[in-house]
């Protein structure tokens, strides 16, 4: 630490700034190219696809949406689907939500459905498309390391400076957007091998039409893809009404796992030299 000593306050802080945004860099390169290889694999249906492509979360959306548009689920309240014929669920995942008779909001069908959840995560993980927990882990704590090691030197800078009674609270405040970054890269990212990543674009370079306007068989396939923005302007679009109301989500949220092909994202100055900011 001796050698960040020498530094003025201004200095040490265009350091960190500097150092702050590799490791923003880092934090998107490390996911992005150090997850496992995989291998490639085929997609049985649309529920292993939505899982895929977005989570939980997306494999909630894709159900609920098949379900309305089979006549199984149909308007509710401000916030809610209600299910009324859950004879015409026909995967399990389908008739887990299904059994939810009545008024349903968002979070209880993803309740219901993470049993199901779980066991499409293992037939991906078996075929090579997710990544194993304890990869997912390595990832993890590889991707924030880059952090940790700054957070570890500014806040040996600043607790340096503090005692010497210099002003630190530039350098508070980067460090409170450091510890941000590392729980955000922590939290969020996709668990997909790069043959699974492979896979979710070629879903969607092939899918296209059903992007621009899925019929009512494939509505559970083109959200599952694509997400609820499908439903816009179709007669599907009460579902996409009640995501956006806030009661549930339609990106990553991996039962189990983290949930990026992408993300994100001392002491005080101690030995005589100027303060950190104030």
């Amino acid at each position: 630490m001796e050698l960040f000593a020498s530094y003025t306050g201004p200095q040490f802080l265009i350091f960190y700034a500097i150092m702050l945004a590799t490791c923003v860099f880092l934090g998107l390169w490390i996911p992005a190219s150090l997850r496992e290889e995989g291998r490639p694999g085929s997609l049985e249906n649309a529920e292993e696809a939505a899982l895929l492509a977005g989570g939980i979360d997306r494999l909630n959306m894709a159900v609920l949406s098949a379900l309305f548009a089979k006549g199984a689920a149909g308007p509710g309240g401000k916030h809610t689907l209600r299910v009324e014929h859950g004879e015409l669920a026909n995967s399990p995942a389908e008739r887990a939500v299904a059994a939810q008779v009545g008024e349903v909001q968002l979070r209880e069908a993803k309740k219901a459905l993470k049993i199901e959840a779980e066991r499409i995560g293992a037939r991906l993980v078996r075929k090579g498309l997710l990544m194993r927990e304890s990869a997912r882990r390595k990832l993890r704590w590889l991707s924030v390391l880059p952090y940790a090691v700054l957070f570890a030197i500014g806040l040996y800078r600043q607790q340096a400076g503090a005692a010497l009674g210099e002003p630190t609270g530039i350098l508070i405040a980067l460090l409170a957007i450091t510890a941000a970054f590392a729980l955000g890269r922590f939290f969020t990212g996709y668990p997909r091998t790069m043959a699974g990543n492979a896979a979710v674009r070629r879903l969607e370079q092939g899918s296209s039409r059903l992007k621009r306007a899925p019929q009512a068989g494939e509505v559970g396939y083109a959200v599952a893809i694509f997400g609820t923005s499908v439903l816009v302007g179709t007669p599907w679009e009460p579902v996409h009404a009640v995501r956006q109301a806030g009661t549930g989500g339609d990106g990553a949220g991996y039962a189990g796992g983290d949930s990026s092909d992408s993300a994100d994202g001392g002491g005080g100055c101690g030995g005589g030299c100027g303060g950190c900011g104030g």
